[in-house]
């Protein structure tokens, strides 16, 4: 683990999350208090596909029928059911679970971990802005393992390290690229159960660990780069009658080439995210609801740089009925940056319609975001997510999503169960031309100005194969034409063509 670093935190904020997480977790039932209880429950939980291993490129891919599927967070995984000796299929299995106590099948270890060769070649990264090379040609190897110790049904402990390394490319690779063998999550849980029928609980996580939240938006775990999102701190996870609720308070960590990762100084996140039940059957309704806390010392965008304290308050709406789904996320942002209010917001969507009677199985689907920039004139108003998804547009990963406004049709076919192809035009422009174009790291690839708000559209095409539970191959290519406006301000058209291949266990 890293050192810890003594920070000011903001009490009444953090009593408040507690609060928040208690009531909700403990709400109904307040006559039969938390209990260590050993689960009694059978089996791994259903793993919905928007948390399955592909999810970071494709939300819609169906999980693997024959075996629960392996997730982005890797701790979600639950390996109690192989106790039953008729459920080891695979040949890893006997390193999936490994009992400990034969008095207690809730007492085990697990092994995992994964392997990922990804080519990546560019012309033109970042729009060729700024001095970026016009070609740039690279391999990205990440291998991570974890270990997942259980000492009964209600304490254990997870680890997970992870090297990171680039072959090849124009300059020296980021540390989120680069970055040899390292710590990457490390954390207790204690589960309190409410009662031995009761799914309902309550866990403290403590230590370092990854999140996600949602459709990724605001919170994701960065799959793309070598080295995901990882934070220190304190978090509360909390379950009753199918409703969730997460509260925690970290201190998000950096990558560093040489040395074992450390804290940000000056950086810290805190929340609460919580998910409804079904609202409505005949519209297939769920709900999110969320808030998050970001302080940064050294925030910096195209129209100054300086302190910043950010409030995020969202709400996400989505479902799937007769074929139709939706994922509808309005958000808006205040606090302060250097001395000015900030009021910020974006709004997001997803909606589509699947043929499933149809050969292939063809989805038409239509994205439509806007995220407000910064108009100078009145509140700072710079829409920012600090640790949203990388490949928020496409597999290029060349945009954040910060004054920027997007109308994105999308199709999707299944020719076979293991064959996914995702093909698509994204037509992007401007917020405001008083602000600039942001890369996903946050630092500006074309300036504020230009005589128009169009910037680009971007036609990508994508194939994921999933060869084996184990395997799974992706090629993805997108080509952004830029528009003569960004062009007479220095930009260029991106070519950007990625292949990888995973192996998972």
């Amino acid at each position: 683990m890293t050192r810890r670093k003594r920070v000011a935190v903001q009490w009444p904020i953090v009593l408040i999350m507690l609060n928040v997480c208690r009531t909700i977790s403990v709400a109904q039932t307040s006559t039969r208090p938390f209990a260590i209880i050993p689960t009694t429950q059978p089996g791994p939980a259903a793993v919905d596909p928007s948390e399955s291993i592909l999810s970071e490129y494709t939300p819609e891919a169906p999980p693997n029928p024959t075996a629960p599927p392996y997730t982005l967070l890797r701790f979600n995984e639950d390996y109690h059911y192989l106790a039953s000796p008729q459920n080891r299929t695979d040949v890893l299995d006997p390193l999936k679970y490994i009992p400990l106590n034969p008095d207690d099948s809730y007492s085990y270890l697990s092994f995992g971990g994964s392997v990922r060769e990804r080519y990546e070649h560019y012309t033109n990264f970042g729009f060729g802005t700024f001095g970026q090379p016009s070609h740039d040609d690279y391999l990205l190897q990440r291998i991570t393992l974890d270990a997942d110790l259980h000492l009964n049904a209600n304490v254990r402990f997870f680890f997970q390290g992870i090297s990171g390394l680039q072959f090849g490319g124009e300059g020296s690779p980021p540390p989120v690229d680069q970055n040899g063998p390292d710590l990457q999550q490390a954390f207790a849980d204690l589960k309190l159960d409410s009662s031995p029928d009761s799914p309902d609980y309550l866990i403290i996580r403590g230590g370092r660990f990854e999140m996600s939240y949602g459709s990724g938006r605001i919170v994701a775990l960065r799959d793309g780069p070598n080295i995901p999102f990882k934070y220190d701190g304190l978090q509360l996870i909390g379950e009753e009658n199918g409703e969730k609720i997460y509260a925690f308070i970290t201190k998000p960590a950096q990558e560093l080439r040489n040395a074992f990762d450390d804290e940000f100084p000056g950086q810290l996140f805190w929340g609460v995210y919580g998910t409804t039940r079904m609202l409505s059957q005949d519209l297939g309704l769920k709900a999110d609801l969320y808030y998050f806390g970001y302080r940064n010392n050294q925030a910096s965008y195209a129209n100054g740089s300086g302190e910043e304290v950010r409030q995020t308050f969202g709400t996400r709406l989505f479902g799937a009925v007769h074929g139709f789904d939706y994922n509808i996320e309005p958000v808006i942002e205040t606090g302060r940056f250097d001395n000015h209010d900030i009021l910020a917001w974006t709004f997001a969507s997803d909606v589509g319609y699947r043929f499933e009677l149809a050969p292939a199985k063809p989805r038409l689907g239509l994205d439509f975001d806007v995220a407000s920039g910064d108009t100078k004139h009145g509140a700072f108003g710079t829409f920012s997510a600090p640790y949203f998804n990388a490949g928020y547009f496409n597999d290029a990963s060349v945009i954040r999503p910060s004054n920027i406004i997007d109308v994105h049709p999308t199709l999707e076919l299944l020719p076979v169960a293991s064959v996914l192809v995702v093909m698509g035009s994204d037509v992007l422009w401007r917020y405001t031309n008083n602000d600039g174009i942001y890369a996903p790291p946050g630092n500006v690839e074309i300036p504020p100005g230009g005589s128009s708000l169009y910037t680009a559209t971007a036609a990508d095409l994508s194939v994921q194969w999933e060869i084996n539970r184990h395997l799974t191959w992706i090629t993805s290519y997108s080509h952004f034409f830029t528009s003569d406006a960004v062009r007479r301000q220095g930009a260029k058209d991106i070519d950007y063509v990625g292949t990888w291949l995973s192996f998972t266990w």
